[in-house]
């Protein structure tokens, strides 16, 4: 029955290759069933219930009933599997999640109920109106929290990431986890099956795991996939375990092995959890892979989303959820350190600012001027010649307008210039020069000179406004500082009292 599994799992790719569009209104179940008939295969009991295995295991693996898994895209992520085999860990998963918790603050029982985002950062309300802040936040809860809206989210998440997550399934998985007093089991195999008669609860108990190789005892899980899941919580764990005994002395008792009572139990209630309310996602009638990658996109580089249902290419795994991890720790770092080079630039403008304003303010009192030139210089004592400054040259602007009568025919109106000059505004130059120079440039007979002796002969480099406020910042504080000294120089000898 492996082969016919197998061999309906391909002609059910045929079939959405066949269907094309029409294949993303029909389930996987819908479309094995239809082919399970057309071939005719599967037509004894004991072949049925065989099969049923296999499509428990595929519910298993996919979290979901096949009733609601898409045909066309339910194992999108095949394609990027990994290789090797699965194993177990030593000592359990929890070592791996210490490791990577060490020396990070961990609070329990902090119940979120609401997340507020915009440009000010983060605000996380917890049950008890405790409320946490921060400049951005990384939402791992599952995708069954996410379709409940226990939590809430102001403003309200993005259209499309809600679809994404009204689309996805979120299926159940439930487990039965037995330590008993010695394992009487073959310690050899790390898994064995069951078959059951009824289709509806094909997987009840279909599949167990051996743990004693990595747990350090006699541990012992049974499975219960797609539709057993969720009648499994309706049920009392005491005759689930009862039940699960049943079970394992039906395949052992036939060879003579008594199977002992467990000394301790546990039944996992995935559904049930509000922290949880499921298992993991699938790709539901509806949706698409495309899903994965709506959940993951973050939102206004504040609110950042992680866990296996934003893991296009691992899905359903917790490799997949771990991946998701570190690849949103990335673009948190990523947007942490851009938004503070838009801090750093905003300071840099703001600062810029203030310069330009300042610019102004300090030629309001020169130090020196003539002609179009005004000059302010970085000086304590007139002595200093070597004194570097600022020297702001007034010009205009001015527009070539066609003379009102360069049509005109005539002896006197052809002598005429055939366009006029128009002075506009003023704009301003500026250059740092020294007070050397600037003595030098007034021995100048004109402005117009004075200009080409300022760029020839003195080698100086004329600026606009904007440059001058970016180059000069460090001389225009300069410029303020010593002038402040001048001023408090100058109150001192007029308060001197004279002996």
């Amino acid at each position: 029955m492996d082969l016919v599994f197998n061999t309906l799992l391909d002609h059910a790719t045929r079939l959405r290759e066949y269907l094309k569009a029409a294949a993303e209104g029909i389930s996987l179940g819908e479309g094995i069933e239809r082919l399970r008939r057309l071939y005719n295969v599967a037509k004894t009991v004991e072949e049925r219930e065989v099969l049923d295995w296999h499509l428990a295991n595929l519910e298993f693996s996919n979290a979901g009933c096949l009733s609601e898994l898409s045909l066309a895209h339910w194992d999108q992520d095949d394609q990027y599997e990994m290789g090797g085999d699965h194993c177990f860990l030593a000592g359990g998963n929890a070592r791996l999640v210490h490791a990577l918790c060490d020396g990070v603050p961990v609070l329990y029982e902090k119940t979120v109920k609401r997340i507020e985002y915009g440009e000010d950062g983060v605000s996380i309300m917890v049950e008890g109106d405790q409320v946490f802040k921060a400049d951005m936040a990384l939402c791992t809860v599952p995708l069954g929290v996410l379709k409940s809206g226990s939590v809430l989210f102001e403003p309200e998440l993005p259209v499309m990431k809600l679809k994404a997550i009204d689309r996805l399934g979120f299926g159940l998985l439930n487990k039965v986890a037995m330590v008993f007093p010695h394992v009487f089991w073959d310690e050899e195999i790390d898994t064995f099956g069951c078959l059951n008669k009824d289709r509806s609860k094909r997987g009840e108990f279909f599949l167990f795991y051996s743990y004693h190789t990595v747990s350090g005892g006699a541990v012992l899980i049974a499975l219960v996939a797609g539709e057993a899941a969720m009648e499994f919580e309706k049920v009392d764990p005491a005759v689930t375990i009862h039940r699960v005994l049943d079970i394992l002395k039906g395949i052992y008792g036939p060879k003579g092995v008594t199977v002992p009572d467990p000394i301790q139990s546990s039944c996992t209630r995935w559904g049930g959890d509000p922290l949880c309310l499921g298992s993991y996602s699938h790709i539901r009638v509806g949706s698409s892979g495309a899903d994965y990658d709506i959940l993951a996109e973050s939102v206004d580089d504040r609110l950042f989303f992680a866990g296996e249902a934003t893991n296009r290419a691992y899905p359903a795994t917790m490799h997949g959820a771990l991946l998701s991890g570190l690849r949103e720790a990335s673009k948190i770092r990523r947007a942490s350190e851009s938004r503070v080079s838009d801090y750093k630039k905003y300071a840099l403008q703001k600062s810029l600012r203030h310069i330009n304003g300042v610019l102004d303010d300090i030629f309001m009192e020169p130090d020196l001027e003539f002609g179009r030139f005004v000059f302010v210089f970085s000086y304590i004592t007139t002595e200093e010649q070597q004194a570097p400054g600022l020297v702001r040259i007034t010009l205009q602007k001015h527009l070539l307008l066609p003379s009102k009568n360069h049509n005109v025919k005539g002896d006197q109106k052809d002598k005429e210039p055939v366009a006029k000059k128009i002075d506009q505004e003023v704009f301003h130059l500026y250059a740092i020069i020294s007070r050397e120079q600037a003595t030098e440039l007034m021995a100048g007979e004109d402005d117009k000179s004075r200009i080409a002796f300022l760029c020839k002969d003195l080698g100086v480099k004329l600026m606009g406004y904007d440059s001058t406020c970016d180059i000069g910042s460090s001389l225009i504080s300069s410029i303020l500082s010593t002038r402040k000294a001048r001023k408090r120089l100058q109150l001192q000898k007029n308060f001197k009292i004279p002996l």
